[in-house]
């Protein structure tokens, strides 16, 4: 009797856990609801990736399929996206102890266990779903043909492209005749201002040190390597490795690069902070999304075991349930099991809706390996991670789309455009920017009153020049360095942002103005704190902003060797802004929206980097 209420349990976990499934995943608020055509590119809204369990002839052949295979497997470990490390395996039914007390224990892990996964479902599926099943990581899309804004054909037919074209010759003027009177009137050469010192300085050993940064990310390839050798489980030991190892990265090199260290100078420090939380987000994605392939995998082996194991009638039906619904259960856990292997290696850099084809299901799980249809875990090579570190996007993914070829033109003209956005920065910050800098370091000195007094005076003198700066790091990243890597290393998508210069509201400003980065954290912490620690839509959406906060502030802390909290406070006043753009006064004033979040544009950098100057 005993056994037999055990298998009803373990039988019931895989019954919630496939009637989940037909529900839909995909979790829809303000910070992952992008409009559609917002960049000029495919929108990233999740189509329906699907495929039904309740036909009866797949049914029938998959029952014959397994009736010929003869494979054991691990046991079976529920995994939640981000969050293994309170997964626990199922034990086999046969180890289930007997006695009253044991039971008592084992019944109630499951029943943790039920929560714990019904807690990460949606529980109001859409009409017409209820039979149907969705990706569980099908909230980021890679399209095949993408392109940026300003290279976007559209972009150049349109009537405001020469205004794009003016506000170069605008800028190139404008230094052009700073460059002459410094040269002629003061006698300075640019390539001889303090700036560039600052930025030649250590550039070796900044360089070697970056070198060696980038070669301690292929710790995450490893872990997953003695996962694919059996070497241990991602469930129990590769997921646990992994969170620290993600922390002590960060923590080494952040050492490293400080003034206890090495002392390299502020822009040396800049740069490489900012690649180390790319290194680590690239980290983080690639061990995570393949931990959950991990589990999807040991599943349907651990089903399939369990299925063989009650036709051969080694394993006793529970009472209460007749075999033909047992056999259903875990016909439908293999049937998804395969959806989501194969969905994950096709359907992942598709432009168009995919559907899994019904015939892949009944064929079994090493013959659609070795036909490449499922890709997982074959990723698992040193090629496929150095190729996914090459491309500019810190969320992987199976299915990368690639372009035919690399366009020379193409990426001469980026690379210029890198060189040539750079030497204007140069001329912006030496010429503009450092006398006001050295101006309110010297304000330091001062009493309150007179610090105060100092900050509005360089505010206003700093607020024309930062705001070039600004649009300056703009192009020289989004759009030049991005591009450019990108046609390098053959990667299709281009969706690096959206028109955030026309938003009306800072929620729509967060999603579009850095893509990667937003859809790193729409998946790995938007989704997955709403998994792991069972948040609402709210308070997984207050935990994002905070912890991109806190990112913030901490490279203001590398910069300016101070913690103020200055940064932290005005990213979060963004959140009462955006209720208030929402309000009745507000809400269709679209123009009144943009004149708000320009004024945050030209005041907020400027006011920001003054504060932690003087005060």
């Amino acid at each position: 009797m005993t056994a037999r209420s055990n298998t009803l349990e373990n039988l019931s976990i895989i019954s919630d856990r496939n009637e989940g499934r037909r529900n839909s995943l995909g979790l829809i608020d303000d910070y992952n609801n992008d409009s559609p055509n917002e960049t000029g590119t495919d929108s990233e809204q999740v189509p329906e990736k699907v495929v039904k369990s309740s036909d009866s002839s797949l049914v029938q052949d998959l029952e014959t399929n397994l009736r010929k295979r003869d494979k054991t497997s691990k046991p079976l470990t529920v995994v939640n996206l981000d969050s293994d490390l309170d997964s626990r395996p199922l034990l086999d039914l046969e180890e289930i102890p007997a006695t009253d007390s044991d039971h008592k224990q084992i019944f109630k892990k499951f029943k943790e266990l039920k929560n714990y996964n019904l807690s990460r479902l949606n529980k109001r599926p859409k009409d017409g779903e209820d039979d149907k099943y969705k990706s569980r990581f099908g909230d980021i899309k890679f399209y095949i043909h993408s392109t940026t804004i300003f290279d976007a054909p559209y972009f150049k037919k349109s009537q405001f492209f020469g205004c794009y074209v003016l506000f170069w010759l605008g800028t190139a003027f404008l230094m052009f005749n700073s460059l002459i009177h410094s040269y002629f009137e003061h006698s300075e050469w640019i390539f001889n201002s303090p700036i560039i010192n600052i930025m030649k300085k250590d550039l070796f050993k900044v360089g070697l040190t970056d070198l060696a940064m980038y070669l301690t990310t292929y710790v995450s390839f490893f872990i997953q390597y003695m996962c694919l050798k059996g070497w241990i489980s991602w469930a129990s030991t590769g997921s646990t490795i992994q969170l620290i190892y993600d922390f002590f990265h960060l923590l080494f090199w952040l050492v490293f690069a400080s003034d206890h260290v090495m002392g390299f100078p502020w822009i040396a420090k800049v740069f490489l902070v900012l690649h180390n939380f790319v290194f680590l987000m690239k980290m983080h994605s690639y061990g995570f999304y393949n931990g959950y392939l991990w589990s999807v995998l040991e599943e349907l082996k651990e089903s399939e075991r369990l299925l063989k194991k009650i036709d051969s009638g080694k394993s006793i039906v529970p009472q209460g349930m007749d075999k033909d619904h047992a056999r259903k259960i875990l016909i439908d856990s293999i049937t998804f099991c395969k959806f989501e292997l194969e969905y994950q290696s096709l359907a992942t850099s598709l432009s168009t809706d995919v559907t899994v084809d019904p015939k892949d299901i009944d064929e079994n799980i090493e013959d659609l390996q070795k036909k490449s249809i499922v890709k997982f875990p074959g990723n698992i090579n040193l090629f496929n991670y150095f190729e996914y570190t090459m491309f500019p996007t810190v969320v992987y993914t199976l299915n990368f789309p690639r372009t035919p070829r690399i366009r020379r033109r193409y990426l001469f003209e980026k690379i210029v455009g890198t060189f040539g956005i750079i030497f204007l920065m140069i001329l912006v910050a030496q010429n503009s920017l450092y006398p006001l800098v050295i101006k309110a370091l010297n304000a330091r000195t001062l009493p309150l009153d007179g610090k105060i007094k100092a900050y509005l005076f360089i505010l206003l003198d700093m607020i024309p020049p930062f705001l070039l700066i600004y649009l300056l790091t703009f192009f020289l990243i989004w759009d030049a360095i991005l591009n450019s890597i990108a046609e390098l290393s053959r990667f299709a998508d281009r969706d690096f942002y959206g028109p955030w210069w026309s938003c009306t509201d800072w929620s729509e400003y967060a999603r579009i103005w850095n893509r990667p980065v937003h859809k790193f954290l729409l998946r790995h912490v938007y989704h997955s704190s709403i998994s792991a620690f069972s948040m609402n839509k709210l308070s997984a959406t207050m935990f994002t902003f905070i912890l991109s906060s806190l990112v913030h502030e901490l490279v203001m802390f590398v910069i300016f060797g101070k913690l103020r909290g200055y940064l932290l406070v005005l990213q979060m006043s963004q959140i009462p802004l955006v209720m208030i753009s929402r309000t009745k006064y507000l809400k269709d004033k679209k123009v009144l929206g943009n004149v708000i979040c320009w004024f945050g544009f030209i005041s907020g950098p400027s006011m920001l980097c003054t504060l932690y100057l003087i005060f």
